[in-house]
């Protein structure tokens, strides 16, 4: 990331329509005319940074047109630190997932849910006179789960706020990081990103019953990053046809201090755990006006006593009846007081909570086995949502469960028996059905356009 990527907030440097009309020009063997049509008209019309998010979504897996997508990871080479920290603009999107759990002064927990999402919504070859920060858009996904003495746990998914650094309200800088979007920001001290500082507000909203949140935390560096997948790398192996592809690395287990203010009220944390996910890649362009397939996974972050930490991944296809096979495959990460290694793992789901605002049904009963019989590591793990439905929303009108979770698990490691507890987090992407999607986010954008 180049200095010159910083922004002032208010800064208004060009027009973002014309900047994504240029994008959508040069799409094609899309699948839908008539929505793609939609998306053109729509960016002719001064549109907000939310309104292009929304095409960006309808875009589907055609965001990869003229972007590069990560490759396999030679064994002699690697993920760079800390230029990998930054922002790698010609890749179609890029997050920060920060998870936080806070135990609570006076007794009660207070669990966090952020994502930081880059867009690009247009190339160098389609806005060449722009920099590389303004040819993206921003956004940010977050939820709170409450659980305090004497109350019934609730969970309040908050307020998307997109931005565009072409209209301002955003930051972004690099080494050490920092990033604003809106009243988010995630600020690193160091080089290292880690100790980081993490704020966000979102006002109260008495139609929905939501109250006024505030979180100030700040996040130690205790324990180093784990590359995900293979080298950091999770996709095609080398040799084969590209496919989606990504690459992925984790800081587990840092300590957390820090206060969260509920309607004026004060909550201390008394100890705390984050963390936090740098991802970054997509899907490359179809060459055929095929519509995409109905896809998806459940993924999952535990962190465990005695720092050893699980991450695990199963993909899905389309649902039928709204729920997945009994026993979807998948793999993960197992992390051992630093020392990370590659698991599979077998995922069975045994309840679906129905969402408030959807038709989406999210799992939110499980029981995860990690791990072999003939490898140093077998483990039956067991997660407890605070909450059934957790889910929340994300940049373009686009639903998806994260539910807060106390875990236990059972098992051998190294040929030792082993009883661990922790905490966590358990992720459902994908779970509507993507035509009914597609018609509340075609819905939206008709609103825009003039009568």
């Amino acid at each position: 990331m180049t200095a010159d990527s910083a922004i002032s907030p208010g800064e208004v440097l060009s027009d973002l329509g014309t900047t994504f009309a240029a994008y959508l020009a040069t799409i094609e063997n899309f699948y839908t005319p008539d929505i793609l049509a939609l998306m053109r008209t729509v960016a002719t019309t001064s549109p907000t940074p939310a309104a292009v998010e929304a095409c960006y979504q309808l875009l589907s897996n055609w965001t990869g047109s003229g972007m590069n997508l990560p490759l396999p990871i030679p064994p002699a080479t690697g993920l760079s630190f800390p230029k990998d920290h930054g922002e790698h603009w010609d890749t179609p999107i890029e997050w920060r997932y920060l998870a936080c759990s806070l135990s609570l002064k006076g007794g009660g927990h207070i669990h966090a849910i952020t994502n930081i999402f880059r867009k690009a919504i247009a190339t160098v070859a389609s806005a060449s006179a722009l920099r590389d920060v303004e040819r993206q858009i921003y956004s940010t996904s977050r939820a709170v789960t409450i659980d305090l003495p004497g109350k019934a746990p609730v969970h309040y998914s908050l307020p998307v706020e997109t931005r565009s650094a072409l209209q301002g309200g955003m930051e972004v800088a690099g080494d050490p990081l920092k990033l604003v979007v809106g009243d988010t920001s995630l600020i690193a001290t160091t080089s290292d990103v880690f100790p980081i500082r993490f704020h966000f507000e979102a006002a109260g909203d008495t139609a929905v019953g939501r109250p006024a949140i505030t979180f100030d935390i700040e996040a130690e560096a205790a324990n180093p990053l784990f590359l995900q997948g293979l080298d950091g790398y999770i996709g095609a192996p080398a040799g084969q046809p590209q496919a989606v592809s990504w690459y992925y690395y984790s800081w587990p287990q840092q300590p957390t201090t820090g206060t969260v203010i509920i309607d004026g009220t004060v909550h201390t944390a008394a100890s705390g755990l984050t963390w936090m996910d740098h991802q970054w890649g997509g899907y490359p362009a179809p060459t055929a006006a095929t519509p995409p397939g109905w896809s998806g996974w459940c993924w999952f972050e535990f962190q465990f006593d005695g720092n050893r930490s699980l991450t695990l991944a199963c993909s899905h296809a389309g649902l039928k009846g709204h729920e997945l096979p009994l026993i979807n495959p998948g793999f993960g990460t197992f992390v051992d007081n630093g020392k990370a290694s590659l698991v599979p793992a077998a995922l069975e789901v045994l309840a679906y909570s129905k969402s408030t605002e959807t038709d989406a049904h999210y799992p939110s009963d499980w029981l995860i086995e990690v791990g072999s019989a003939q490898g140093p590591l077998l483990l039956v793990v067991k997660p407890r949502t605070v909450l059934k439905n957790q889910a929340m929303w994300m940049g373009g009108l686009t639903e998806y469960s994260e539910a807060a979770a106390t875990v236990t698990a059972i098992g051998q490691i190294n040929g030792k028996g082993v009883e661990m507890a922790g905490i966590g987090y358990c992720e459902g992407v994908g779970f509507e059905d993507p035509a009914e999607h597609e018609a509340r986010v075609v819905a939206f954008l008709t609103s825009l356009l003039p009568p």
